[in-house]
């Protein structure tokens, strides 16, 4: 028997159906995975916010591209075995036009991404954050700064790694809570 319950629709409060649109409207899709219904307001808020902030396609707040912020999500998704954002942000890029054995091969060799330097950049750095973040040394954020990043992309490249682990830490753990033993 699974730990967490799907409630059923008429079962969600109001409270929680108006994160569960906003969230609809904000990726422009009819459906949601089902996981985001085990959750109350409070955690749907966060999540939404977060990802409304962090990670929205259409908000343009972002200094990265779309397509760098999906290959940042894929590798983290990647090197933390969360296979629901795996496959979601591989979509997303099959969707710019990336094929299967590219993205195989960005998984293989992070390095070797068709994006500008410092997008590049952004990726190597997220993905150091999002996996081992006591690496990072003070001459790492004076090469970023090297390589024309402001303190405010910084600011966005943390967030943006804290958001992909906040993410694959919801995943992860609601599709295991979802499942019978």
């Amino acid at each position: 028997m699974a730990f967490f319950d799907v409630p059923k629709d008429e079962d969600i409060t109001p409270e929680a159906r108006q994160w569960l649109d906003e969230l609809r409207r904000l990726r422009g899709v009819e459906t949601l995975w089902r996981s985001w219904q085990v959750y109350g307001p409070r955690i749907l808020k966060a999540r939404v916010t977060a990802e409304d902030n962090l990670f929205n396609q259409s908000s343009g707040q972002s200094a990265f591209s779309w397509e760098a912020r999906n290959m940042a999500f894929m590798l983290v998704a990647h090197a933390r075995r969360c296979d629901g954002c795996f496959g979601g942000s591989r979509r997303h890029l099959m969707a710019l036009g990336f094929d299967e054995p590219a993205l195989d091969g960005f998984c293989a060799n992070p390095t070797g991404l068709p994006l500008p330097d410092r997008e590049r950049l952004f990726v190597k750095y997220v993905l150091q954050l999002a996996t081992d973040p006591a690496q990072l040394q003070p001459k790492d954020f004076r090469e970023m700064e090297a390589q024309g990043l402001s303190r405010e992309n910084v600011q966005e490249m943390i967030g943006f790694a804290a958001f992909a682990v906040f993410n694959t830490i919801f995943v992860t753990a609601t599709s295991t809570a979802l499942r019978d033993d």
